[in-house]
């Protein structure tokens, strides 16, 4: 019977977690003024919402899959797609690293300096140490860059960006991870510029990048 209450009360609040980081992240990305009247960039853009003015990332202490130290500056200077996510995932992680890999293929015509970077941070952390993370970025693109941390400073980081985790415990020291979907673009300030919610299409994405970044439309060609 205990049992039973424990698990209707995980359960429980396990939906009152999604909940509040669904809330959190509409808060966070509701669409400007100038987009809901059909005017700016925002409207420009197939599959992306644009922040306007462009939202600053809250200070973060991380660990990179080479064991080095990640913090903001190692999210300026270029444009970022940034994906939260695991290595144990089995279905949406790997899904969108393919399409975000398809999405830098497409863009190699441009600039080195013009090109994004793409950025998976952990929300596994007790599983995806360096090592591993370093093995399963390589797998997609082998300029992929994974992070991960303590447990106490992802935790706040994700909270403060607006990303819902949810960790359900299945038993015998296994669990879920649950979490959103959504590709943040990092502005080469080190500010989300762009939002993207899912379903990810490559080509799409490729297109608002062009447009955002270089203020072209890719889309009108041909």
């Amino acid at each position: 019977m205990k049992r039973h209450a424990s698990i209707v009360i995980a359960i429980i609040i396990a939906i009152v977690s999604v909940f509040a980081g669904m809330l959190l992240s509409r808060a966070l990305f509701q669409p400007t003024a100038s987009a809901v009247h059909g005017e700016g960039p925002a409207n420009a853009l197939e599959a992306g919402t644009v922040l306007d003015p462009p939202k600053p990332l809250p200070s973060f202490q991380l660990i990179d899959h080479t064991g080095n130290p990640f913090t903001n500056e190692h999210l300026q200077g270029r444009w970022t797609f940034v994906f939260f996510g695991f290595t144990n995932c089995p279905d949406v992680c790997p899904m969108t690293l393919h399409t975000l890999a398809q999405v830098e293929q497409s863009l190699a015509d441009l600039p080195e300096s013009e090109r994004p970077r793409v950025t998976l941070i952990s929300v596994d952390p007790a599983r995806d140490t360096p090592e591993q993370l370093a093995k399963y970025v390589a797998y997609f693109n082998p300029s992929f860059v994974g992070v991960t941390g303590e447990e106490g400073a992802l935790n706040e980081f994700t909270r403060e960006v607006g990303v819902p985790v949810v960790i359900t415990s299945t038993g015998d020291g296994a669990y879920t991870v649950d979490h959103s979907a959504a590709i943040f673009l990092i502005n080469p300030q080190g500010e989300i510029r762009a939002l993207f919610s899912p379903p990810h299409t490559p080509q799409a994405i490729a297109a608002d990048y062009r447009q955002l970044v270089l203020g072209t439309d890719a889309r009108s060609d041909g």
